[in-house]
């Protein structure tokens, strides 16, 4: 079985988004479990090597370890019935 790495991976709630470092042994393992996560293989221009430290100390997840933080959200969304508009009155 191959070895974890880091991934950073994005999650865009539609208002906006998070990101979060993922520690899994590929990018189809993150996707298989959690297919909302966008897994990007260089730091978007705007993300300095402050915020990415950052995001290790305070969003960092395991594959097999329990949801927390941003993980959260998506299953939040998950559960949540699906906006279906407005109906005429």
């Amino acid at each position: 079985m191959p070895e974890k790495q880091e991934f950073l991976v994005g999650y865009e709630y539609g208002m906006g988004g998070v990101w979060g470092i993922m520690n899994a042994r590929s990018k189809e393992e993150i996707a298989s479990i959690y297919p909302e996560l966008v897994v990007v293989d260089e730091p978007p221009a705007w993300m300095t090597s402050d915020r990415l430290e950052r995001l290790r100390e305070q969003e960092w997840h395991d594959i097999d370890g329990a949801p927390w933080g941003i993980l959260n959200g998506i299953l939040a969304d998950r559960q949540s019935p699906k906006d279906e508009g407005c109906a005429d009155s």
